[in-house]
Protein backbone atom coordinates (compact mmCIF):
# COMPACT_ATOMS: atom_id res chain seq x y z
CA UNK A 1 0.00 0.00 0.00
CA UNK A 2 2.73 2.51 1.01
CA UNK A 3 4.00 1.59 -3.06
CA UNK A 4 0.77 3.27 -4.17
CA UNK A 5 1.06 6.31 -2.33
CA UNK A 6 4.13 7.46 -4.13
CA UNK A 7 3.04 6.42 -7.84
CA UNK A 8 1.13 9.11 -10.18
CA UNK A 9 -2.70 9.37 -10.63
CA UNK A 10 -3.22 7.89 -13.81
CA UNK A 11 -5.39 10.57 -14.73
CA UNK A 12 -2.12 13.23 -14.18
CA UNK A 13 0.18 10.95 -16.17
CA UNK A 14 -2.60 10.80 -18.70
CA UNK A 15 -2.90 14.71 -19.09
CA UNK A 16 1.01 14.84 -18.70
CA UNK A 17 1.42 12.62 -21.73
CA UNK A 18 -0.73 14.20 -23.70
CA UNK A 19 0.27 17.61 -23.27
CA UNK A 20 4.09 16.34 -24.31
CA UNK A 21 2.69 14.77 -27.58
CA UNK A 22 1.36 18.14 -28.22
CA UNK A 23 4.73 19.74 -27.52
CA UNK A 24 6.07 17.55 -29.68
CA UNK A 25 3.64 17.73 -32.47
CA UNK A 26 4.08 21.18 -32.85
CA UNK A 27 7.89 21.04 -33.79
CA UNK A 28 7.31 19.07 -37.33
CA UNK A 29 4.58 22.24 -37.88
CA UNK A 30 7.43 24.79 -37.50
CA UNK A 31 9.68 22.39 -39.38
CA UNK A 32 7.37 22.33 -42.42
CA UNK A 33 6.17 26.17 -41.92
CA UNK A 34 10.34 27.02 -42.23
CA UNK A 35 11.18 24.78 -44.62
CA UNK A 36 8.82 25.57 -47.30
CA UNK A 37 9.47 29.47 -46.57
CA UNK A 38 13.01 28.86 -47.37
CA UNK A 39 11.84 26.91 -50.77
CA UNK A 40 9.58 29.92 -51.37
CA UNK A 41 12.92 32.22 -51.16
CA UNK A 42 15.27 30.19 -52.83
CA UNK A 43 13.22 29.48 -55.73
CA UNK A 44 11.89 33.17 -56.35
CA UNK A 45 15.84 34.38 -55.54
CA UNK A 46 16.57 31.90 -58.32
CA UNK A 47 13.85 33.03 -60.55
CA UNK A 48 12.00 29.71 -60.90
CA UNK A 49 9.13 30.43 -58.64
CA UNK A 50 7.05 33.20 -58.44
CA UNK A 51 5.36 36.23 -60.56
CA UNK A 52 8.21 38.08 -62.27
CA UNK A 53 7.92 41.95 -62.36
CA UNK A 54 9.81 44.87 -61.06
CA UNK A 55 9.91 45.94 -57.29
CA UNK A 56 10.90 49.79 -56.15
CA UNK A 57 12.24 50.53 -52.84
CA UNK A 58 10.13 52.87 -51.09
CA UNK A 59 11.62 52.78 -47.52
CA UNK A 60 14.85 50.98 -46.14
CA UNK A 61 15.08 50.49 -42.12
CA UNK A 62 17.46 49.22 -40.19
CA UNK A 63 17.05 46.72 -37.60
CA UNK A 64 19.36 46.14 -35.29
CA UNK A 65 20.42 42.66 -37.24
CA UNK A 66 19.08 43.45 -40.58
CA UNK A 67 18.12 45.78 -42.90
CA UNK A 68 14.22 46.30 -44.09
CA UNK A 69 13.17 47.45 -47.52
CA UNK A 70 9.79 47.59 -48.64
CA UNK A 71 8.11 48.72 -51.50
CA UNK A 72 5.98 48.31 -54.52
CA UNK A 73 5.83 45.20 -56.55
CA UNK A 74 4.52 45.22 -60.20
CA UNK A 75 4.32 42.51 -61.77
CA UNK A 76 5.35 41.87 -65.62
CA UNK A 77 1.91 40.98 -66.83
CA UNK A 78 0.24 44.31 -65.80
CA UNK A 79 -1.59 43.29 -62.95
CA UNK A 80 -2.01 45.38 -59.85
CA UNK A 81 1.11 46.61 -57.97
CA UNK A 82 1.61 45.22 -54.59
CA UNK A 83 3.06 46.00 -51.27
CA UNK A 84 5.43 43.99 -50.19
CA UNK A 85 8.56 43.42 -48.36
CA UNK A 86 11.74 43.20 -50.79
CA UNK A 87 14.64 41.21 -50.80
CA UNK A 88 17.86 42.27 -52.82
CA UNK A 89 21.64 40.91 -52.80
CA UNK A 90 23.32 43.57 -50.05
CA UNK A 91 21.83 46.59 -49.26
CA UNK A 92 18.94 48.34 -50.49
CA UNK A 93 18.49 52.23 -51.16
CA UNK A 94 15.06 54.19 -51.36
CA UNK A 95 14.25 54.59 -55.02
CA UNK A 96 15.74 51.83 -56.37
CA UNK A 97 14.19 49.55 -58.84
CA UNK A 98 15.06 45.42 -59.15
CA UNK A 99 13.72 42.98 -61.17
CA UNK A 100 12.17 40.15 -58.48
CA UNK A 101 9.94 37.35 -58.25
CA UNK A 102 6.75 37.83 -55.71
CA UNK A 103 5.66 35.48 -53.39
CA UNK A 104 2.56 36.34 -51.59
CA UNK A 105 3.79 34.59 -47.87
CA UNK A 106 2.42 31.54 -46.33
CA UNK A 107 0.06 32.68 -43.56
CA UNK A 108 1.38 30.13 -40.53
CA UNK A 109 1.04 30.31 -36.86
CA UNK A 110 4.88 29.58 -36.47
CA UNK A 111 8.09 31.31 -37.80
CA UNK A 112 8.43 31.32 -41.96
CA UNK A 113 7.07 34.43 -43.42
CA UNK A 114 3.33 35.18 -44.01
CA UNK A 115 3.82 38.76 -45.52
CA UNK A 116 4.34 39.28 -49.43
CA UNK A 117 7.75 39.16 -50.47
CA UNK A 118 9.80 39.92 -53.77
CA UNK A 119 12.80 38.50 -54.43
CA UNK A 120 15.51 39.76 -56.42
CA UNK A 121 18.44 37.88 -58.08
CA UNK A 122 20.65 36.96 -55.95
CA UNK A 123 19.12 37.31 -52.88
CA UNK A 124 20.68 35.43 -49.76
CA UNK A 125 17.88 36.10 -47.24
CA UNK A 126 16.57 32.49 -47.27
CA UNK A 127 19.67 31.32 -45.88
CA UNK A 128 18.24 32.65 -42.64
CA UNK A 129 15.89 30.15 -42.26
CA UNK A 130 18.23 27.06 -42.51
CA UNK A 131 19.01 27.12 -38.76
CA UNK A 132 15.72 27.09 -37.78
CA UNK A 133 14.56 24.26 -40.22
CA UNK A 134 17.70 22.10 -38.60
CA UNK A 135 16.52 23.33 -34.91
CA UNK A 136 13.10 22.02 -35.73
CA UNK A 137 14.04 18.97 -37.42
CA UNK A 138 15.84 17.87 -34.80
CA UNK A 139 13.01 18.72 -32.08
CA UNK A 140 10.82 16.78 -34.58
CA UNK A 141 12.82 13.30 -34.09
CA UNK A 142 11.72 12.19 -31.00
CA UNK A 143 7.95 12.42 -32.35
CA UNK A 144 9.48 10.47 -35.20
CA UNK A 145 10.87 8.11 -32.88
CA UNK A 146 7.88 7.81 -30.84
CA UNK A 147 5.51 7.30 -33.72
CA UNK A 148 7.88 4.25 -34.87
CA UNK A 149 7.90 2.78 -32.04
CA UNK A 150 4.45 2.63 -31.43
CA UNK A 151 3.90 1.52 -34.92
CA UNK A 152 6.25 -1.39 -34.94
CA UNK A 153 4.86 -2.27 -31.59
CA UNK A 154 1.41 -2.29 -33.73
CA UNK A 155 2.47 -4.58 -36.36
CA UNK A 156 4.18 -6.99 -34.39
CA UNK A 157 0.77 -7.64 -32.39
CA UNK A 158 -0.63 -7.96 -35.82
CA UNK A 159 1.38 -10.05 -37.32
CA UNK A 160 2.06 -12.60 -34.44
CA UNK A 161 -0.94 -12.69 -32.76
CA UNK A 162 -1.89 -12.00 -29.10
CA UNK A 163 0.89 -13.54 -26.87
CA UNK A 164 0.33 -16.52 -25.70
CA UNK A 165 0.70 -16.12 -21.72
CA UNK A 166 3.45 -17.44 -19.58
CA UNK A 167 2.92 -19.99 -16.98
Amino acid sequence: MGDDSKRPHPALVALLLAVSVLMLAMFPLALYANTMALIDGYKASHGTAGTPGTATVESAVDTSDEQVCRGTFTPDDGGPATDARIEVEGRCEEGQQVEAHFMPGRSTLFTGYSEPRAWAAGAGDWGAFIPLVVLFGLLSLPLVLLVWMIVAKLAKRLLNGPAAPTI
